[in-house]
């Protein structure tokens, strides 16, 4: 049952009885519940501005850890490119010079990757800046590794045919020995023992028995197994590839044959006296590209340093000008 509600007449000094129309009860209602929904929207606003959701605190957290995230991993692309950089260094001033390759160009390592929008699709997301830094970073980092990739294909491939050159080219002395003193004539000018002309002398003499053995300085193919009609007697020649050929003249015998495959160390030939020779002797050329080289420089694998030292001393004294 509703209260009746009186309100005091002070003209009668009695109270009368309040009697509400259904027009007042609505506005009073419509006041009411106004200012109930308004209350509870600044409620709201107020609780939102001041504290979040478990949900947008979820939220929140997530987007922190990716930003840390995204941090720390552009710190070590950074790192990741530094050390790239020194591999690019010793690449470009060590290891491609060995094997007498150009640098790679800095504007070639450096280049960008194409592609104008590449990066447009991740400017929606709200930590765009930072993804897209990073993503600059990594797709910089993985041209770069392929390049030094293909830098390093290179230099195996070279590697594998430095190795079959090295074993190709003239390294030995052609005849077993240890006493320079049997050598007798040295790679430069000098008085030709027929004419005593001054002339140049492309090869160098060893001396010593007839018959001993003559080995062949480096893996090759023998291009010529006969008798020269250039005064070099019984002569051999075997072509090492790579620019490379060694003569081998006057031998006694010849025990290879034109288009043999030979190794460096098998025996060849002995020691002789035919054609234009004045005893018994080897005479032996290194040719590098058709061009006479001094085959002094060509005996690493089969001499120590120190008689290395000893042979250039009694070479100097063996090359004394020429009048």
């Amino acid at each position: 049952m509703a209260k009746i509600k009186y309100r005091f007449d002070p003209h009668t000094l009695t109270y009368k009885k309040i009697s509400r129309t259904s027009r007042k009860k609505l506005y009073q209602a419509l006041v009411f519940f106004s200012v109930s929904v308004m209350m509870g929207i600044a409620f709201n606003l107020f609780f939102t501005a001041h504290f979040a959701t478990p949900k947008e605190q979820n939220l929140q957290h997530k987007n922190e850890s990716l930003h840390f995230k995204y941090k720390m991993l552009d710190r070590k692309l950074t790192h990741v490119n530094q050390v790239l950089n020194n591999i690019e260094q010793r690449d470009d001033n060590l290891y491609r010079p060995i094997f007498e390759l150009e640098p790679i160009p800095n504007q070639f390592r450096e280049a960008g990757v194409g592609g104008v929008n590449r990066y447009e699709e991740l400017r929606k997301y709200s930590d765009s800046k930072a993804i897209i830094s990073v993503t600059k970073k990594l797709d910089k980092v993985k041209k770069k590794l392929y390049v030094q990739s293909r830098s390093f294909d290179e230099l195996i491939k070279e590697a594998r045919n430095k190795e079959k050159m090295i074993a190709h080219i003239p390294a030995i002395q052609p005849i077993a020995i240890k006493d320079f003193g049997r050598i007798s004539d040295y790679f430069g000018k000098r008085r030709d023992p027929f004419t005593g002309e001054i002339r140049m002398h492309r090869g160098m003499d060893f001396t010593g028995p007839v018959g001993t053995d003559i080995y062949a300085t480096g893996e090759g193919v023998v291009k010529k197994a006969a008798y020269s009609a250039y005064g070099y007697g019984k002569e051999v020649i075997v072509d090492h590839g790579y620019g490379y050929k060694t003569i081998y003249a006057h031998l006694h015998e010849i025990l290879v044959e034109k288009g043999d495959t030979v190794s460096r160390g098998e025996v060849i030939g002995t020691l002789g006296n035919t054609g234009r020779s004045t005893g018994p002797h080897l005479h032996y050329e290194v040719r590098k590209h058709k061009r006479a080289v001094d085959p002094f420089n060509y005996y690493f694998n089969d001499i120590t340093a120190e008689q290395y030292e000893k042979m250039i001393a009694v070479s100097s004294r063996s090359r004394q000008p020429m009048d």
